[in-house]
């Protein structure tokens, strides 16, 4: 391997250059350049390979996954099943082919009938029984197409029983009823307010059937919909009344927030707020009566009779003697009747009232402050404490509690506040992370690895032309001995760990006419790196010719003499 690689640099550097490259540890670095190339090659590879699938069939339609990879087999189409799901997916560029090729054989979305199965052809001899179980089968599909449209359910099934109508009265009629299996997805499930919108949906799409006789059951057998049939009229708002309670919560939070931020900051507070309410339904009557009445009507009746009336013909005298020993009480008897009637108004007040729903009970408010106990006096916190109270609206008749408390702030755990998740951790961002992350392993791996070779490469290619020019163009003079002189590294300092695979470089050479004296490596100061600055490259020549006239002046004779095709081959 290393021979090839040497073999195949060879003609960009010249085999000086590839023998500097490849001594010591510049080996060991170049084949880390290499692996580390060839392995992000392969991540970036089989990291975007799976973003090339897509899904073959939309998320409600359900097809014969037997028959489908039968097709996709036989066409030799690429494709895998989601672990998570059970989707079949395949190639995003052979989408299309794969879609037709499935028309093609004819395999169509097993999507639940609905209402187009009345336009069937009916013969004469087709019953009044079988149109209505085709209309109820076709109600059946048209409400299963719709519960397919919520997220969370990937397949449903809808069965409706429907009593037959009949002239008849009867004591106690019977009420229709329906019951829907739905298959939710892996991971997913229904809240009370999806299964109530399932029991409705159901309810309002046939004749005379209630809400109670709704029946809604998962693949598991779990009875969804028992939780609002069983918990009765006022029980299915629980999660509404929930729901509130946070709600009103929230609201009280951000009066005492709206507070706290002017006078000690946004992050230097916290405040936790429980409301405990009351739903209770209530109804109170009440009847009310003065307790002085006012007469308002009064009759009297009276009749008094005294004493005998007169006997005998009037204005003759009796022929009977008078009765003695009559007693002289019994000259004063008579009649005597009284009747009175007397009525009274009396005050009378009734009053009934319903009570609302949702009162507060009581609140408990706690506000925790950042800082020392000393950062607030006594009189602070109880102004705090009151202007707090006013905003929120504590009744201490209520059995309402506030607090208020002064205690340094752990900043370690301040994210630990966050309710909401960061935005680079929301599942939309991660392809584009993906997409961004990969460029900057290209560009990293341009600009740090593939760069500096190339540089490295090309700027000991011209050093070495430049410090051994070809012995055929050298002037005939005195023969010596030269010594190609070491490149420095980026900083200037030859590394010491390489002085025994540079050794090998840095080889006296034969002697070589045209150079008038001898040349040592110690006598001229290093060459300065391809990154160094033009100044200092500038520098060094300038202090090369004055110390190297001949060889400068050759050089540039060497650049200004035109040379044949054979030369510059």
């Amino acid at each position: 391997m290393t021979e090839l690689i040497k073999q195949r640099l060879a003609g960009i550097a010249g085999p000086s250059s590839i023998g500097q490259l490849f001594s010591g540890a510049r080996l060991m670095v170049l084949l880390g350049i290499i692996a580390t190339l060839v392995a992000s090659v392969v991540v970036i590879g089989l990291w975007q390979g799976n973003t090339q699938y897509r899904p073959l069939y939309g998320e409600h339609e359900n097809f014969d996954r037997a028959q489908v990879l039968s097709v996709l087999e036989q066409r030799g189409m690429d494709f895998y099943i989601d672990p998570q799901q059970g989707t079949i997916m395949v190639d995003r560029h052979s989408l299309g082919q794969a879609r037709m090729a499935m028309a093609a054989a004819g395999i169509e979305a097993q999507l639940p009938t609905g209402l187009e199965i009345l336009s069937q052809d009916s013969s004469l001899g087709t019953s009044q029984f079988i149109e209505n179980a085709r209309y109820r089968h076709g109600l059946e599909g048209e409400l299963a197409r719709s519960i397919m449209a919520l997220d969370p359910v990937s397949n449903v099934r809808v069965h409706l029983a429907i009593p037959k109508q009949t002239l008849f009265v009867r004591r106690e009629k019977e009420q229709p009823s329906a019951s829907v299996v739905v298959s939710l997805r892996p991971g997913q499930s229904l809240d009370t307010e999806q299964v109530t919108a399932i029991v409705n949906l159901v309810a309002g799409s046939v004749p005379e059937l209630s809400s109670e006789h709704v029946n809604v059951i998962d693949q598991q057998g779990n009875l969804l919909s028992a939780v609002i049939n069983d918990d009765g009229k006022h029980g299915r708002n629980s999660s509404r009344y929930l729901e509130y309670v946070q709600k009103l919560e929230r609201s009280y939070i951000e009066r005492a927030s709206r507070m706290l931020r002017p006078l000690v900051g946004m992050e230097n507070f916290q405040v936790e707020v429980a409301a405990d309410i009351n739903f209770d339904r209530v109804e109170a009557t009440e009847e009310l009566y003065a307790p002085d009445g006012t007469v308002a009507n009064e009759y009297s009746t009276y009749d008094r009779r005294i004493g005998k009336p007169a006997q005998g013909v009037p204005g003759a005298l009796s022929n009977r003697p008078p009765e003695e020993g009559e007693d002289a009480a019994d000259k004063n008897q008579g009649n005597e009747r009284g009747e009175s009637s007397r009525d009274f108004a009396i005050d009378r007040t009734l009053k009934h009232t319903l009570y609302q729903q949702g009162q507060i009970k009581r609140l408990s408010v706690s506000v925790l402050l950042n800082g020392q106990p000393e950062t607030f006096s006594q009189a602070q916190l109880q102004d705090l404490k009151q202007m707090l109270a006013d905003s929120i609206g504590i009744d201490t008749a209520r059995g309402d509690k506030f607090s208020v408390v002064v205690y340094p702030f752990n900043r370690g755990d301040a994210n630990l506040l966050a309710d909401e998740p960061s935005w680079w951790t929301q599942p939309i961002w991660l392809d584009y992370l993906r997409y961004l992350l990969s460029a900057l392993v290209a560009l990293v791996i341009l600009l740090v690895v593939v760069r500096p070779a190339i540089r490295q490469l090309s700027g000991a290619n011209k050093a070495n032309k430049l410090m051994i020019p070809e012995a055929e163009n050298l002037p005939e003079k005195e023969t010596s001995t030269a010594v190609a002189t070491v490149p420095a590294t980026a900083g200037g300092e030859v590394n010491n760990q390489e002085t025994e695979s540079d050794a090998d470089v840095v080889a006296t050479q034969t002697a070589t006419p045209g150079l008038s004296s001898v040349v040592s490596s110690e006598e001229l100061p290093e060459l300065p790196s391809p990154e160094t600055g033009l100044e200092a490259q500038l520098s060094y020549l300038q202090m090369l010719s004055e110390k190297e006239p001949e060889r400068v002046a050759h050089v540039v004779k060497q650049w200004i003499t035109p040379k044949d095709d054979d030369d510059r081959e």
